[in-house]
Order: C-alpha cells, then sequence, then structure tokens
C-alpha cells in the first residue's frame, strides 16, 4: 500500500536486521567505498578486501558509493561484474551510489553516456529487489514505496539493535547540480526532494522508536560551508544540523569521495558551537584499498568507535 508523501502518520515497519547474535546491543559493522578503481590490478585487490570482510563476519558491510574511477567505462557489463563481487560478501552489503558511476559517466573516458540514463541502469541492477546484496540479503524499507517517490528505490532504511541505518542518494560532484546557466536540473531539484524527505524520516522513525543512535551513509564529502544556493548540498546541510540538534543522540554520518581516512565534526550550532553528538567518518579509498570498522557499544556515551581496519596484501 502507498503511503502519501504529505501524510504525517508513521505506519509501522518492520526492519530487518542481520541474524548475527551480539552481546548487550554491541555488534561490529565495516564501511568501504570508492573502490576498485585502477583496472585490472584492482579486481584482485577488491577479491582480498572482500575475503578479508568475510573472515572477520561483520553483522553487514556498507559500501558508500563510487564502484569506479571517474575514468573508466560506465559500461552495463562493468555494472554487472561489480554486483557479482557484491554477492560475494557472506554478510548483507549495502550499497548506495556514487557520482563516477552515473553523474560523470557523459565523460569521453566513461564512454560518453548520458547519466541519468546510467542512474536508471544502476537503479534496476543493484535496487530493484528491495534487499540488500550479498550471499544472505537483508530486507530493506525502500523510499519507492511512498507514493510520489517510486523511482527512489535506492534510498533504504533498516536497523539493528536499536540503531537505525540509511542510506541518502546524495553525491559528490555538486549532487548534480549543474551551474550552466541554461541547466534545468530537474533530476537534482527531484532527487533533493527525495533526499530530504527521506532525511527526516530516518530521524522521524528514530525518535518514535526510541532509537539510542542513526548511522547515515552517503557518497558526497559535503559542504558545510557555503550557504550560496550554488552549492548543491546546502539544503540536505541545513536539515541534518537542525536534525541533529534536535535529536541529542549520537549520529554517525559515513561518506566517501575523497579517499582519505577522516574522522571530524563538523556541523556547528548558530553559535558556532560543534554539535557534539554529531560525528562524521570518511572512508578510505582509490589506491587505500581497506575498511573502516565500527562497533556499536552502548556502553560508551559515544556509542559509536571507530576502527581502521586494514586488509593484509592491500
Amino acid at each position: 500500500m502507498k503511503v502519501n508523501i504529505f501524510s504525517l502518520l508513521a505506519g509501522a515497519i518492520v526492519f530487518a536486521a542481520s541474524c548475527k547474535p551480539s552481546t548487550n546491543g554491541s555488534f561490529e559493522f565495516m564501511a568501504i567505498g570508492d573502490v576498485p578503481y585502477h583496472l585490472p590490478e584492482d579486481f584482485s585487490r577488491f577479491e582480498n578486501m572482500v575475503q578479508a570482510i568475510n573472515d572477520y563476519a561483520p553483522a553487514f558491510t556498507i559500501h558508500v558509493g563510487d564502484i569506479k574511477s571517474g575514468s573508466t567505462p560506465c559500461s552495463d557489463a562493468y555494472f554487472e561484474q561489480i554486483k557479482g563481487y557484491f554477492s560475494e560478501f557472506e554478510q548483507p552489503l549495502i550499497y548506495t551510489p556514487g557520482d563516477n558511476e552515473w553523474t560523470d559517466c557523459h565523460r569521453p573516458a566513461c564512454g560518453e553516456y548520458d547519466p541519468e540514463e546510467r542512474l536508471d541502469k544502476l537503479r534496476q541492477l543493484f535496487f530493484s529487489e528491495g534487499e540488500s546484496q550479498g550471499k544472505n540479503p537483508i530486507a530493506l524499507h525502500t523510499q519507492n514505496t511512498y507514493e510520489g517517490l517510486e523511482k527512489f528505490v535506492e534510498n533504504a532504511l533498516w536497523d539493528k539493535d536499536g540503531i537505525s541505518f540509511a542510506t541518502i542518494h546524495v553525491v559528490g560532484s555538486n549532487n548534480n547540480l549543474k551551474l550552466d546557466t541554461l541547466a534545468l536540473n530537474d533530476e537534482f531539484f527531484e532527487r533533493e526532494m527525495a533526499s530530504l524527505f527521506w532525511l527526516n524520516r530516518v530521524f522521524d522513525l528514530a525518535t518514535e522508536k526510541n532509537h539510542r543512535g542513526i548511522v547515515l551513509t552517503i557518497h558526497a564529502g559535503l559542504n558545510y560551508r557555503s550557504q550560496e544556493d550554488t552549492n548543491g548540498h546546502l539544503s540536505f546541510v541545513n536539515l541534518l544540523r537542525e536534525r541533529v540538534a534536535a535529536f541529542e543522540k549520537p549520529v554517525l554520518l559515513l561518506y566517501g569521495d575523497f579517499h582519505k581516512f577522516v574522522v571530524d565534526k563538523p556541523l556547528m550550532d548558530a553559535q558556532r558551537k560543534v554539535l557534539t553528538n554529531f560525528t562524521q567518518v570518511q572512508t578510505f579509498g582509490d589506491r587505500d584499498m581497506h575498511a573502516v570498522r565500527i562497533r556499536v557499544n552502548p556502553a560508551n556515551p559515544n556509542l559509536f568507535e571507530i576502527h581502521q581496519h586494514f586488509i593484509s596484501g592491500n
């Protein structure tokens, strides 16, 4: 049954979670992104990464986007090859798109594809089943179940042991906001509307369920500074700031885009004081094919314990 986009009534939503047992609400998951990039040599390194993560057996793994570099073909065959690699993860693999696999596909080195056509292909191939990737997928609550948002199959919600998890399709390359005066930017404005709606849903549901914390996954390294209309992340950042401040409990944002492991606290309130309950983590990527391991520990007031997880041989 469809839910009207403007309805404020939240239906009962059952989120599936990994069946891996946890102790006192503690569990671990992995975050990776911006891999594989350098072909064909990175395929063997990606296989090594998959095996290492399988051996560690986290509750699940999140890929924050960019399944290719910005200078390799955006072909159907490549997308299908990556989907095949995703199917080798023993635990669930949840993926959100990056800019390299669609917004940048117009480049000659990428095959001069139409970006929106490539986005349609990603949605059909990776997100049409309403579940994660991996050998043992979990069901996901996806945004396409809401009236008027049927195309946004890639935005997902799930929870585990009192933690809300979500993917939201916000990408680098200025979030596909084109600054050419002739650009219509219909794709940007429609997806931005969907992203803001989904961000609100995440916080609303986490509040209703009295969850201990929230983990958000996007691809983009957000532009927190600019308040200009040319900033394709402006509305998302402003709403994020508002909802984090009101939620008060720990919020973790996972992202990629710039390929450097970084942990920081960039959100500030109106008095330019750090919002202490918000932390963002940028994954390794590009040449550095390693993972970030996050332990959810309810005994820790910060809730999320962040660890570098180096893949031997990579």
